[in-house]
């Protein structure tokens, strides 16, 4: 499933689309690109692409015997090796002229004018050295291809490539193009609907456009264009270099008749396929939703709900630490050498803490969900997830009323939204001391990752020493819940307990502080939570606890200290709203609003600060998506210091969407849409950064269950950082990744431009949390309680796998399988799509995981 540029293999992906007059390239888009794979990919009239994949497939070990150039360039040799020297034209000086190639079209040769090249890793698993790079040549020619004529390549000095090796593609207007860019699930009718075109040439910059000839959209069915329509330049802006100035925009929001569809741009070809349906909101909603069910602990993942299943996990009591956990005090003291800027006493060991554990032995933490990519669990991070579920639940009319996203508790009359944040409440309450604190999180006994083990085989897990980061996060989180209307409605027994354990906390916190000192209460254990100390948690603290008690020493104390506008608030002096800041802003914002306190009891001043910041946060939001190219709100700053990483767009979306319930602009309305279509395929890379969904699909990713249950493809419905920085260092590869790149990322002047560096590797830069998760579920769900499918009945279906002609195919009780997509995995074999699947002889189960448009799945499994 690697896919960049010319170097993707493309098959019409979806039952529903198979009838789509395209021209697709042979083969499995899910599939591996073989080492020594080459292709001629003709992206416009006047631009060829040439690519090969080179690699090597060793062991960590041998693969580096030779030092580092030599691994780096195939010394060696070795099966399943191809000299990844070949083809490296890692500067300018070394890419070939143009008298070196010999391009013939139609019977007559047209010359080349340019020559540029474009060089990066494709796929570099961490478990298994397996490094496949992709390479190309890019071909500017001195006149236009004829339409419908054969082209080949040669290279008459055979410098380049041997005979062996054949360049030849045919100028068909139905061909798939790699610069046209489109959501790749589809669009809602009445929701703006967009593709962005464009297409990087490596050392040449950007491809000049066709725009004077606009663009159509084609119905699938009948092969006709429905719709005709401008292609509008798009320049990004905000780099400190060129790049992204020819992308041009195809706005076809004035169509809104459902069906599936292509954008076709004369000249270049045609997208992927992709529906316009009312249930695509849905559709995201409820992948989002089931990246939460596979993020559970404590509790099993079971069919029908995934067949990505375990056994209930992490269900032994944890420890309390003493001075004879040796590796806990270990980390301890690591930690406290790194955290030299506090007030208070560094938390060096278990004993060095201001508040002693009171509790001994060990505590029942079972519960929550997985923080990340791995199995722990941060108190921080757990209280912000119930904020943003609580909030939207709240505040974004209609998602409450959700109860059909297909996790176990759909369809029994209660919130979805509150129900998954339930599940987090519940296990955030266990984390309190006897004296109210809150431990800081919950982390394996011996090791800092169970990165070799599925989570119902995980380790032995302890809890860290208690803070006050830890414990107002969770005094707020808890008063959230336990004062939520709604929440408190659905859930009275629970609210009341959460109240009482804030109260307790809050508690905690003011005996500390009357010990120590309010600034010498502090104690840092990771960065989790320490950009502002624990100064932002104990606004939010201060704001939940009121709106819980009407305190008015804690309200007179809030307005006097917390003043969202106050740059001294943003994280780096721009990004406004970070963290417990933004979830006290809110909070407040929005407190009579969702009916938490009556008319009347919240401070003007402070009421109007933080709704102007809330607004204002939604336009710098939606600014950024503006001046993106692709439409996505990558921000200025983030351009300017060349930094990228952990970049979610739905992180925005729900910034915008925050905003849009103060104000709503239809501008707000677009920013949203534009960041998900961006996260769904619709950028340079043509990849879906949410897994489970779309045509092209990412394998690697920084996930244990996903490294460690044998399947190819990940859980579904996990968001993945969609711009980066750069490579990681990682073994087994070391440095290699960054170096074989070219461009470099690191050119001083024409740097591989930031939406384009993606490769199917595992990078932290990319990792998600459970915040990601959740305000793109909550995002997501008030766009799908917007529309006709909110109120669509749905928990799960029974499917399974039976017998086919040449193969197997997949039935699901009520539900017309071919409609959906659905991908099929077998044992030692790339998973395809496809309505047939004949698993490959030897495989002793297979799979199958069938998506509808409006986000319904089912699941089934047969062993062979």
């Amino acid at each position: 499933m690697r896919f960049r540029g010319g170097l993707i293999l493309l098959i019409v992906c979806a039952s529903a689309l198979s009838a789509a007059p395209v021209t697709p390239e042979a083969g499995n888009p899910l599939a591996l690109q073989e080492i020594g794979q080459h292709s001629l990919k003709i992206l416009s009239p006047t631009v060829l692409e040439l690519t090969l994949v080179t690699g090597q497939q060793k062991s960590a070990e041998s693969s580096h015997k030779g030092g580092f150039f030599s691994s780096l360039f195939g010394g060696g040799g070795g099966g399943g090796s191809t000299d990844l020297q070949e083809w490296n034209f890692d500067d300018e000086g070394k890419i070939p002229g143009p008298a070196s190639f010999q391009v013939s079209a139609g019977g007559k040769t047209i010359s080349v004018q340019r020559v540029g090249f474009r060089r990066r890793v494709l796929y570099a698993p961490i478990k298994k050295f397996d490094l496949r790079v992709g390479n190309s040549l890019l071909l500017e020619l001195a006149g236009p291809i004829p339409s419908g004529a054969q082209v080949t390549v040669t290279n008459p000095d055979q410098k380049i490539w041997k005979p062996v090796r054949e360049f030849k593609a045919t100028m068909e207007e139905g061909r798939w193009s790699p610069a046209i860019h489109v959501n790749q699930m589809g669009y809602a009718p009445g929701l703006p609907k967009s593709a962005m075109i464009g297409y990087y040439l490596g050392s040449l910059g950007e491809m000049s456009l066709p725009s004077e000839a606009g663009f159509d959209l084609v119905d699938a069915s009948t092969g006709k264009a429905v719709f005709h329509g401008k292609l509008p330049r798009r320049p990004d802006s905000g780099y400190t270099f060129t790049c992204y100035q020819e992308v041009c925009e195809a706005d076809f929001s004035e169509f809104k008749t459902p069906g599936t569809y292509f954008v076709s741009v004369p000249g270049l070809g045609r997208s992927f396929p992709f529906v316009i349906d009312d249930g695509i909101p849905a559709a995201f909603a409820r992948a989002y939703a089931l990246g939460f069910y596979h993020q559970r602990c404590g509790g099993e993942d079971a069919m029908p709900f995934t067949r990505f299943t375990h056994k209930a996990c992490h269900m032994a009591p944890a420890a309390i630490p003493t001075m004879q956990f040796k590796t806990v005090n270990y980390f301890l003291s690591k930690l406290a050498e790194e955290n030299k800027d506090q007030r208070a006493p560094p938390l060096k060991d278990v004993d060095s803490s201001l508040f002693p554990f009171v509790n001994q032995g060990t505590v029942d933490v079972s519960g929550g969900h997985h923080d990340a990519g791995d199995y722990s669990k941060y108190t921080i991070n757990s209280a912000q997830l119930i904020h943003f579920l609580v909030f939207a639940a709240d505040a974004f009319p209609g998602v409450v009323e959700l109860d059909n996203l297909g996790i176990p508790e759909s369809g029994d009359g209660k919130s979805d939204i509150l129900q998954e944040a339930k599940w987090e409440a519940d296990f955030l309450a266990k984390m309190q001391d006897a004296d109210g604190g809150f431990y800081f999180l919950v982390y394996p006994r011996e090791r800092k990752y169970e990165n070799d083990v599925l989570p119902d085989h995980g380790d032995p897990q302890l809890v860290a020493p208690k803070n006050t980061s830890a414990t107002a996060a969770a005094v707020a989180a808890l008063a959230q819940a336990a004062t939520s209307p709604a929440f408190k409605k659905q859930f009275p027994a629970e609210s009341a307990l959460y109240l009482e354990k804030a109260k307790k906390g809050w508690a905690f916190l003011e005996k500390g502080w009357a010990k120590y000192g309010r600034d010498r209460c502090y104690q840092k254990l990771t960065h989790y939570g320490d950009v502002f100390d624990d100064q932002d948690e104990i606004a939010w603290a201060a704001v939940e606890i009121y709106l819980a008690t009407g305190d008015e020493k804690v309200h007179q104390k809030l307005v006097e200290e917390f003043n969202p506008s106050d740059k001294k608030t943003w994280r780096w002096g721009w990004w406004s709203l970070f963290e417990g800041f933004g979830c006290a802003a809110r909070s407040y914002g929005f407190a009579e609003k969702t009916g938490r306190v009556p008319p009347g009891k919240l401070n003007p001043a402070l009421l109007n600060a933080c709704n102007v910041e809330l607004l204002a946060r939604a336009h710098d939001c939606a600014r950024d998506e503006r001046n993106s190219a692709y439409g996505v709100s990558f921000p200025t700053p983030s351009k300017r210091f060349k930094n990228g990483g952990w970049f979610f767009p739905n992180d925005f979306g729900f910034d915008i969407t925050v905003g849009y319930q103060l104000d709503p602009r239809p501008e707000f309305v677009e920013a949203v849409i534009n960041n998900l279509n961006y996260e769904a395929g619709c950028n340079p890379v043509n990849v879906t950064f949410l897994t489970g969904m779309g045509t092209k699909r990412q394998r690697e990713i920084v996930h244990q269950y996903a490294q460690n249950d044998g399947r190819v493809l990940p859980p579904s419905g996990i968001p993945l950082g969609s711009i980066q920085s750069g490579f990681a260092y990682v073994d087994p590869y070391k440095t290699m990744l960054k170096q074989l790149s070219f461009p470099s990322d690191d050119d001083p002047r024409n740097p591989y431009p930031f939406y384009d560096r993606w490769a199917d590797t595992f990078n932290v830069q990319t990792e998600f949390t459970v915040q990601d998760l959740s305000r793109g579920l909550a995002c997501l769900a008030f766009w799908m309680a917007q529309s006709p499918i909110k109120t669509q009945p749905w928990k799960s279906a029974l499917a399974k796998i039976v017998d086919a002609d040449h193969g197997f195919r997949l039935e699901a009780e009520g539900l017309d399988s071919k409609q959906a997509s659905i991908v099929w995995e077998a044992e030692g074999q790339d998973p395809m799509i496809g309505p047939i699947f004949k698993p490959a002889k030897g495989a002793r189960w297979i799979e199958a995981e069938a998506l509808w448009p409006d986000g319904r799945r089912v699941f089934a499994r047969r062993e062979l």
